[in-house]
């Protein structure tokens, strides 16, 4: 993993696990941990393909196809938050955008 991947990702968990630990709340603090282990292997799981497919982008394709990659990833965080979170898809699909969305603006 190069630098710049390493500190978008650290980016991308100080941004996303506490904005989705804090849609949690008031989970009981057990469930907190649960909470934050899903919200990061969310992210570890993403961000790899996501840095790879936005490196394969020409300089012209880089606004639509950034706005494909993040749908994507906020689809399948969104899947992986209702399987193992148990949440309601749009339950899931909501913190996902949040969190993703959050992560997205402060990374620009």
């Amino acid at each position: 993993m190069s630098p710049h991947q390493t500190q978008a990702l650290l980016l991308t968990l100080l941004c996303e696990v506490p904005l989705i630990l804090c849609l949690a709340a008031p989970a009981p603090w057990r469930r907190l941990g649960v909470i934050a282990l899903v919200a990061i292997s969310a992210s570890l799981l993403t961000h790899p393909m996501a840095w790879w497919l936005a490196g394969t982008l020409a300089p012209w394709e880089v606004r639509p196809g950034l706005l494909l990659i993040e749908t994507g990833v906020v689809v399948l965080e969104a899947l992986w938050y209702a399987l193992w979170l148990r949440l309601g898809s749009l339950r899931a699909l909501a913190w996902s955008l949040a969190a993703n969305g959050l992560s997205f603006w402060v990374g620009s």
